[in-house]
């Protein structure tokens, strides 16, 4: 047998980052997905899993956190009543310096194994990409992507930052805004429709970074017809002209059709032509170095089969078709982890409210992206 074709991080103790039982965000969904690609990938994949992690050290996490930032979570994650960490949406829990800490180093080893091994790297506990580095935001107490760009940005690499997230990734770029070794391409629902309010055209960097920060916002009930459009016209030229040494996609499944907190409604279909777009990408420009991670999603038949799907396809593998039943072993833990019936195939039919985006929003879409960009892209259809 050859080398891995991918990387897995996934420690079992990252579904302790728990934000309480009433709280949207968790990491069961993400753990279903895991389970989900171990069930149903063939025996003989190559594949390597990393199945403990540590929490990262203090001096990862000031890669990008502040030391009384730090100090501040440390002392919250003794309390044993939450505190919240932010203006309302992120409280703390027992111990959650040492779980927020531990989704920071599957990210850190994820980006240090695509860069020595050439080959991508899967996190799906990761892509907490609200935090900032004096504060958290939006239930990310710990910038994992952040930390571990700001690491390889500091030995004078160069990094390509995709988010597909409905919400915008404001922790990355902002935290890397004046910077010319990152280039930040974020696809998300409108911030005048959703938190945080960010990621509009006119948002273009700043410094050395002026140029290099790129925002395409959806406006609610967008799918498919402006994702994979988009991304084919916009992320390539982009990407070919910056030369990144490694790239990382932040997956948030938040995006897809019936998530409780976004209005977006993309396909499994559309997530996987992204996804093969992107590792495509990563042969030619980085010789496979990528690492995705998870991200936002806030229901759990969409995020643990987008996700399961991605995994496949990281490892070379031809996915199952949408209506290939899901296994009965993992249909029962499905059910006795979320509390309601799991889905029987690995895709839905369900239609999508009808969307008023067309070729013409595409067109103004993109030509303000040239007036502030100072470039032009491809019209549709053109190699």
């Amino acid at each position: 047998m050859g080398a891995p074709s991918l990387t897995v991080l996934w420690d079992p103790r990252f579904r302790e980052y728990d934000l309480g039982p009433d709280h949207p965000f968790n990491e069961r969904s993400r753990a279903l997905a895991v389970r989900l690609f171990e069930a149903t990938a063939p025996a003989g994949a190559d594949i390597d899993w990393v199945r403990s992690v540590s929490p990262a050290p203090r001096e990862t996490l000031e890669e990008f956190h502040g030391s009384e930032y730090i100090d501040f979570i440390g002392r919250a994650g003794g309390y044993e009543n939450p505190i919240l960490l932010d203006a309302g949406d992120t409280p703390s829990f027992p111990g959650c310096f040492e779980e927020a800490a531990r989704i920071v180093e599957g990210a850190d080893r994820g980006l240090a194994i695509a860069l020595e091994a050439g080959r991508p790297a899967f996190h799906p506990a990761g892509g907490l990409h609200h935090a900032r580095p004096d504060r958290a935001s939006g239930f990310c107490i710990f910038n994992d992507v952040a930390v571990a760009i700001a690491r390889v940005v500091r030995q004078g690499r160069r990094v390509a930052y995709l988010d597909i997230d409905a919400h915008h990734g404001d922790g990355v770029m902002y935290g890397f805004y004046d910077s010319g070794r990152v280039l930040d391409i974020d696809v998300h629902q409108d911030g005048r429709t959703l938190f945080p309010g960010t990621g509009f055209p006119s948002e273009t960097g700043r410094a050395d970074g002026e140029g290099l920060k790129v925002n395409l916002p959806l406006p609610p009930l967008t799918g498919d017809e402006a994702l994979v459009p988009l991304f084919r016209r916009v992320v390539p030229p982009l990407l070919r002209e910056f030369r990144p040494e490694l790239i990382v996609l932040q997956h948030g499944v938040d995006g897809h059709l019936g998530d409780a907190l976004a209005n977006l409604q993309y396909s499994p279909a559309a997530y996987a032509e992204v996804d093969r777009l992107i590792l495509g990408l990563a042969k030619e420009l980085t010789g496979g170095r990528l690492l995705v991670t998870g991200g936002g999603g806030y229901r759990a038949s969409a995020v643990s089969r987008v996700l399961a799907r991605t995994g496949w396809l990281l490892a070379g593998l031809s996915p199952p078709s949408d209506g290939t039943e899901l296994p009965d072993a993992w249909r029962a833990e499905y059910l006795e982890t979320i509390g309601e019936e799991a889905p029987r195939s690995w895709a839905d039919s369900e239609p999508p409210t009808g969307s008023r985006w067309n070729s013409e929003h595409e067109e103004k879409l993109v030509r303000e992206l040239e007036e502030r960009l100072g470039r032009r892209f491809p019209k549709p259809g053109s190699s």
